[in-house]
């Protein structure tokens, strides 16, 4: 009966920030859940909305309010479905998360949580990959566990940095991912890490490419917070 009441349950998904990222956790979670029976694989629920303005200029500029507006009326509208738990598809608007009604805020699954829970058990250094916007609000930074995380991770330069900025944004272009993957490898290679964090969904898209291409050879690694979300979800369910 308890397997039989967790499989009713409904795990909500904010996407469109952008699309090919949240179609992609879309597809890594039935990769990993799907089996003899698919009626055993979870049920979930994709609000796919790209109206909302970009987050890193949004929030850099302080104009919040109207994002904040759209964010409670898109996890409302997961909500109305029945959803149990939201995964929201952005790392950047997760800085918004503390503003958010408390009866929203419990459901969410927190990327951030999931990034600093896994690399206080890993204790590996980690590049981290994430927007400008991010890193400028010191999103990870500013989370309660921060401290006991931030030996593992690896800031890349200035410079870097905007080569990354510009590699989320020609993801969300829908450049071609097997041109975009050599990027990450020089970077890795210039500050001697063998694994990065996926601190930005668009990076999901490329790290599951990058896990495709060097697939046995375990050159590289990840630390991608929806592909463990999507594990969880296949081994424990919603």
């Amino acid at each position: 009966m308890q397997a039989e009441k967790e499989q009713t349950k409904l795990l909500g998904i904010l996407g469109g920030l952008g699309p090919r990222a949240s179609a992609e956790f879309l597809n890594t979670i039935y990769e990993h859940s799907l089996g003899e029976r698919e009626q055993d694989s979870p049920r979930v629920v994709l609000y796919s909305d790209p109206t909302f303005p970009d987050r890193t200029e949004t929030l850099l500029t302080g104009n919040c309010d109207d994002l904040l507006k759209q964010l409670i009326v898109s996890l409302n509208s997961l909500c109305s479905h029945g959803v149990s738990r939201i995964v929201i598809c952005c790392v950047t608007i997760h800085y918004l998360l503390p503003r958010l009604p408390e009866n929203l805020r419990a459901r969410i699954t927190s990327l951030v949580d999931v990034v600093l829970a896994q690399l206080r058990r890993k204790q590996e250094k980690h590049l981290l990959i994430c927007s400008t916007g991010a890193r400028r609000l010191k999103i990870f930074q500013h989370h309660p566990r921060w401290k006991e995380a931030e030996d593992y991770i690896v800031w890349p330069d200035e410079d870097d940095q905007q080569t990354i900025h510009r590699l989320i944004y020609r993801v969300k272009a829908n450049e071609n991912t097997q041109e975009l993957i050599p990027i990450i490898e020089v970077l890795l290679e210039k500050y001697n890490v063998n694994s990065f964090v996926a601190g930005c969904t668009e990076i999901h898209v490329l790290a599951r490419r990058l896990h495709q291409a060097n697939s046995g050879s375990g050159r590289y690694g990840c630390l991608d917070p929806l592909t463990i979300i999507a594990e969880e979800l296949a081994q424990k369910g919603i």
